[in-house]
């Protein structure tokens, strides 16, 4: 088994900057949905990961832009600046055979442990439209950002592929539709945000159950246009590499910089009522500024440092089996018995009781991709032959 995760780790088509940033993006999320357990922990500390499972999900849907959009682009154009139905399907396929097994697993998971918790429209989960135009409920809540994935797989291929065969009719079809397709879709869902911001959301702060990241944030319709950032930053890749390379660590500061100054102001957000336009914008802002920190990290292919690149390339490639378990299947159970029975307030008891949580949850992650994920994976690899 070591020699097959060394074989895993060292894949020849692995981009250790891009598996770097999806490290810091799990951790992120993993550090905010185990912040309660921070609460004794010095106060800096503690107030550094508040905030921090917003960053964490924005990096991966800008990420997953990046890749998936590469994808797309590649079909588009080996097939003429265009994609005809097999390559769609295909398309859709490989996506599916990526991300649904582990989804199911899970969602059976939490079926099972939150039965008598269930939403009465438990169907909406099985189809991905739990948070379509809504908010959805508080049930496997990390399954409102792969709604949103899934949306955008079932969406993107569509929508180009409908525009291609347009410019078709009425010209010629060009690798630079690919950009403007993801420009305007960035363009229309940032408008229709902007929409639900001023029209819908004033009317749900009168909830007793209000949260302007739960009913703004996690609502996929108004929320894909991070992804088509990373469309965009793909086709600025391949057709403008010379500037894409030439200022990579110009693009990376400012993207730096502004993800900082951002994540500064959004406990104030999340604690109070900003402006449509702010809280249409702040998710924007984010998503260019994580896009400015592709050209530099997509150019690191391998380090020498093992040390380094071991633990971060495992840790990317368990991701999504983390990302899955380490909230409502973990985090809440750990709350359930952190807070009955015995004090563990005290800093020394409660690092104990973190450390403990990580370690079971990069344990079971890693169980899950080694004997569920990697061989669904197999799988498809063997179907599409």
């Amino acid at each position: 088994m070591r020699e097959r995760l060394k074989e895993l780790v060292n894949g020849e088509n692995r981009v250790f900057g891009l598996d770097l940033l999806r490290f810091f993006a799990i951790m992120l999320v993993v550090f905010g949905h185990s912040r309660w357990m921070t609460e004794s922990f010095p106060r800096p500390l503690h107030i550094l990961f508040h905030g921090s499972g917003i960053l964490g999900v924005e990096l991966f849907f800008v990420l997953s832009g990046f890749l998936i959009g590469g994808i797309l682009l590649k079909n588009f154009e080996k097939n003429g600046n265009s994609l005809n139905p097999d390559e769609i399907k295909q398309f859709w396929i490989r996506r599916w055979f990526r991300t649904l097994p582990n989804y199911f697993l899970i969602l059976g998971v939490y079926l099972a442990v939150y039965w008598e918790g269930k939403p009465e429209h438990f169907w909406r989960y099985l189809i991905f439209v739990q948070n379509f135009f809504n908010y959805p409920p508080y049930f496997f809540e990390e399954s409102w950002s792969l709604a949103i994935e899934e949306l955008s797989y079932l969406l993107s291929p569509l929508v180009l592929a409908i525009s291609a065969w347009i410019m078709s009719r009425i010209g010629k079809s060009k690798p630079v539709l690919f950009f403007h397709v993801s420009l305007a879709l960035i363009v229309f869902i940032t408008a229709l945000r902007y929409y639900y911001c001023s029209a819908v959301l004033p009317g749900l702060r009168s909830l007793p159950n209000y949260s302007w990241q739960y009913m703004l944030r996690e609502v996929a319709t108004i929320r894909l246009d991070s992804i088509y950032y990373g469309f965009v930053a793909v086709y600025l890749s391949r057709y403008y590499s010379k500037a894409w390379d030439s200022y990579k660590w110009l693009y990376f500061l400012i993207g730096f910089v502004g993800i900082l100054l951002l994540m500064k102001f959004s406990p104030q957000l999340m604690d109070e009522n900003p402006t449509p336009l702010v809280s249409t914008l702040y998710f924007s802002f984010l998503s260019y500024f994580i896009a400015l920190l592709l050209p530099l990290l997509a150019s690191f292919k391998q380090i020498k440092w093992r040390l380094i690149s071991i633990p971060v390339t495992w840790i990317s490639i368990i991701s999504y089996s983390m990302y899955l378990i380490n909230g409502g299947l973990l985090s809440w159970k750990f709350s359930a018995w952190f807070h009955e029975g015995k004090d563990w307030s005290g800093p020394l008891e409660a690092g104990f009781y973190y450390a403990a949580y990580w370690a079971l949850c990069i344990l079971i992650s890693t169980l899950i991709y080694v004997f569920f994920e990697k061989p669904c994976t197999l799988l498809r690899e063997r179907l599409s032959k």
